[in-house]
């Protein structure tokens, strides 16, 4: 059995589409307190994996990046590493695959950041406390490695949509938008959004990269970490754009409004090391925001549960 955790969220939903009989899905802390030492351990003693894909951590907007929650995003995303790593420890667990976090790159390293950049500078100081919690994860899957020889493995993924995506308060960018936007067009009102929409993300649609993280799972042994994501680069405005398509929603009211903070310019990763080994071919931005509101108008329309719980604010 493959444990897979934070499978309750917008990765972990695609993971559940791959089908395969050997995951075991962690959904919720209900099930399992990740940051208890002591249920982490009853867990794992009382069933048996050949492998871990842990997905689980604790994130979310600028809502819960502010000042006010830096110490419980280093606290709980560290304290949850451990805990998996220490059981994969005990347990002899065959191959572990741990999530890190593009943002977790110095911001003033060169771009398209490599893997060897983690470590060159401060984190960006808007979510400091979830960044080097991150960034911990790649001394931890090194150390772990070389102290007790177990195959583990860092994956960073760059920016991550997709059907079943967080689409509450708290949400990152683009389910944010495409939740405001919905909102915007049934009571006919216009959208206002952040900045001049200038900066320039990479977002990667989820099935693809549960995929890809399966790749890994299953190809990839090294204590190198290594970036997964597509490396299609759009501007903020050109993707509330392709939401607004997809939405039908008049470009005209959309409202960027100059006087609030635009945001990091840009922040690239380089996931060359991953094409090369894989040659997998991801689908195109446009796409996937597509069919992540195809699926969400749906959802909404239909009031089902799963939206229920993604809505709660």
């Amino acid at each position: 059995m493959i444990l897979v955790t934070g499978s309750n969220g917008v990765l972990g939903a695609a993971f559940k589409n791959i089908k395969n009989k050997r995951f075991h899905f962690l959904n919720s802390r209900k099930e399992l307190d990740l940051c208890s030492q002591e249920e982490c351990r009853k867990f794992f003693d009382n069933n048996k994996f050949e492998g871990i894909i842990h997905l689980a951590a604790i994130s979310g907007g600028l809502g819960l990046s502010g000042p006010k929650y830096q110490a419980t995003l280093l606290r709980d995303n560290t304290i949850m590493l451990f805990n998996i790593l220490d059981n994969v420890v005990r347990n002899k667990i065959k191959k572990t695959l741990v999530v890190l976090s593009s943002g977790m790159y110095p911001p003033h390293a060169s771009m398209p950041y490599k893997e060897s950049s983690i470590h060159e500078g401060a984190a960006h100081e808007s979510s400091y406390g979830y960044f080097y919690g991150k960034r911990i994860f790649e001394p931890a899957v090194r150390s772990y490695r070389d102290q007790y020889n177990l195959d583990i493995i860092g994956c960073v993924p760059n920016g991550i949509f997709g059907e079943n995506d967080n689409f509450s308060e708290h949400a990152p960018m683009l389910p944010s938008i495409i939740k405001r936007m919905y909102e915007a067009k049934i009571k006919n009102k216009k959208l206002e959004v952040w900045g001049d929409g200038t900066p320039l993300r990479e977002y990667t649609y989820s099935q693809d990269m549960a995929n890809a993280f399966f790749w890994c799972f299953e190809n990839y042994s090294s204590n190198t970490i290594i970036n997964i994501g597509s490396n299609e680069e759009r501007s903020i405005r050109e993707i509330i754009y392709y939401i607004a398509e997809s939405m039908n929603f008049n470009k005209e009211n959309i409202i960027f409004d100059n006087s609030k903070p635009t945001g990091v310019l840009k922040k690239s990763m380089d996931n060359k090391n991953f094409l090369e080994l894989s040659n997998y071919k991801f689908l195109s931005l446009k796409e996937g925001i597509k069919k992540t509101v195809g699926w969400y108008m749906k959802a909404y329309e239909q009031n089902t549960e799963t939206l229920k719980e993604n809505l709660k604010n």
